[in-house]
């Protein structure tokens, strides 16, 4: 009896032994090995260079869109040798500010040299070209009268002259156009602004060379006897196949800059019928920026720069 009492005592603890050591050993054979904390670490991907915005020159006419490919809506075109300020890029295209107008254009059309030898800086501030031409070509330059900058035909600007767009202006302009949006709900464009001398020069050479000199002379201004080398004139437009059209005058757009442009300080440059005097064609698409006081008194009396100036 004791015998037998002692086997099954004995069996009893080889059961319960058993029990103990099978589950640990059938884990230890599926638990997975602890993971090496370093080696499954992410590896870091190397940081994308920092945008470092800066001022490039379109080389063509260049759509602004509202995204970074041609299926987005077009904002605008820009025309050739404008200024504009890129802040960003992505996938070929640059995030560019234009005109109080923010959108995006790719970049095949945009370069940082604005024409031969005239490089754009990494700071906002444009430097003069360093090309200077002979004082004959503009005559007398730096031409004002009652704070009003002259220039025409007569009165030029030397070829180193090189303000950038007026902030004052360009602040002007922009109302402008928001007010035409507000009350006749139509879009003005700035499809034009500063312009330097050289860039002034290829355009007129271009212009003799396609239409000959009389032509040129009418229509186009020599280096130096541009307004838009002031960085106070506009060239304004509605609808695209009207731009640097007569018939642009004609349009709910031209009719309304004629008669409240004054309100913002702008003036009809190179009226209708006074050619004789500004020495250029009839131009309803450019507006010059005067201040509010002299391009009321210059509209109410109904007289071009020349005669309000000048007496001419």
């Amino acid at each position: 009896m004791h015998l037998r009492l002692k086997m099954l005592l004995g069996v009893l603890v080889l059961i319960i032994a058993a029990m103990i050591m099978l589950p640990r050993m059938f884990s230890n054979e599926v638990e997975a090995p602890e993971e090496d904390p370093v080696a499954q670490e992410p590896v870091e991907e190397p940081e994308d260079q920092e945008f470092m915005d800066t001022y490039l020159f379109t080389t063509d006419y260049l759509n602004m869109r509202t995204g970074p490919g041609t299926e987005h809506e077009k904002i605008r075109t820009i025309p050739v040798g404008e200024k504009v300020h890129a802040i960003g890029y992505e996938d070929g295209w640059y995030l560019i500010e234009y005109n109080g107008q923010t959108g995006y254009s790719i970049g095949d059309y945009l370069s940082e040299l604005l024409e031969e030898g005239e490089e754009s800086p990494d700071s906002p501030e444009i430097e003069a070209p360093e090309e200077t031409q002979e004082e004959d070509e503009t005559g007398v330059t730096m031409k004002k009268i009652d704070g009003i900058l002259l220039v025409n035909k007569t009165y030029g600007l030397p070829s180193d002259y090189y303000p950038d767009v007026d902030p004052e202006a360009k602040d002007k302009v922009d109302e402008m156009i928001r007010a035409a949006r507000d009350e006749i709900n139509m879009e003005i464009i700035a499809f034009s602004g500063f312009r330097s001398y050289n860039y002034q020069k290829k355009l007129y050479n271009s212009s003799v060379e396609t239409d000959g000199e009389e032509y040129a002379q009418r229509y186009s201004a020599k280096p130096g006897h541009s307004e838009h080398q002031t960085g106070l004139a506009f060239d304004l437009g509605g609808q695209m196949k009207y731009w640097l059209e007569p018939e642009f005058a004609d349009t709910e757009e031209g009719i309304w800059l004629a008669e409240n442009a004054h309100r913002f300080g702008f003036i009809l440059r190179y009226p209708e019928g006074k050619e004789h005097i500004t020495g250029y064609a009839y131009e309803p698409w450019h507006f010059r920026y005067v201040g509010e006081d002299h391009a009321r008194s210059i509209y109410e009396e109904k007289l071009t720069l020349e005669e309000y100036l000048l007496g001419e």
